[in-house]
């Protein structure tokens, strides 16, 4: 017990950071998807990485702590939104074809929806990175089989060298992303053997969770020895 609190304390000292994230993502796409037609794969990964690189961009620029409180972000988000002049020509140019019946006030009108969706984006992506911090800090030092899921959205694995560990997207879970909240789901494993499944909330929970984790790998280790 006390070897795993001292793990779970030491975590705050790895800096797993966006810019590595973002390295991950681009790296999990740029590999093939053998299972579907190879040439949409490709296409479809790569608007879905233009996507997370906004979001990672947005991530990293309001995770300070004048951004923490709900209402700030909001507001930044908002001022962002309100104010970008290509968007707003998107939407317009988008609205003019008429297979889209003209629906520019439709369009507009959907402007709220955005705003939130980038809203929970960022701060979801502002817990996980929290999380990866977390789960880094016990791998530190460990050549351990373990994998931390997040939503089903994001697989990371341990690896021997600095930061740690690995992000891997699940693709054909990424539409999971416009619906992220601020309460997801949380599973580490080790190997295909599942060692604790729950909810994050806060970050205590995830500290909680990964202390239960590493007493039941513990444990097994001795039970085999």
């Amino acid at each position: 017990m006390e070897k795993s609190k001292k793990k779970l304390l030491e975590a705050d000292e790895v800096m797993y950071t966006y810019k590595e994230l973002l390295f991950d993502i681009q790296e999990s796409s740029s590999r093939g998807d053998e299972a579907r037609d190879e040439d949409k794969a490709k296409r479809e990964r790569q608007s879905k990485l233009i996507v997370a690189q906004m979001l990672i961009d947005m991530a990293n620029m309001y995770n300070d702590s004048a951004h923490r409180d709900d209402d700030k972000l909001r507001n930044a988000i908002d001022v962002k939104v309100s104010n970008d002049v290509l968007l707003a020509g998107y939407v317009f140019y988008v609205s003019q074809n008429p297979q889209f019946d003209y629906t520019w006030n439709n369009l507009r009108k959907r402007e709220s929806k955005y705003k939130e969706f980038l809203f929970e984006g960022i701060r979801f992506l502002n817990n996980m990175l929290v999380d990866i911090n977390l789960f880094a800090g016990i791998a530190r030092g460990e050549r351990r089989d373990l994998h931390m899921e997040i939503n089903g959205l994001f697989d990371v694995t341990t690896i021997a060298e600095s930061p740690y560990v690995r992000c891997n997207v699940l693709w054909d879970n990424f539409h999971r992303l416009a619906a992220v909240k601020k309460e997801y789901d949380f599973m580490v494993k080790c190997k295909d053997s599942i060692l604790v499944i729950g909810k994050r909330k806060e970050r205590k929970d995830t500290e909680q969770l990964l202390d239960v984790a590493l007493r039941m790998l513990e444990n097994k280790e001795r039970i085999k020895k």
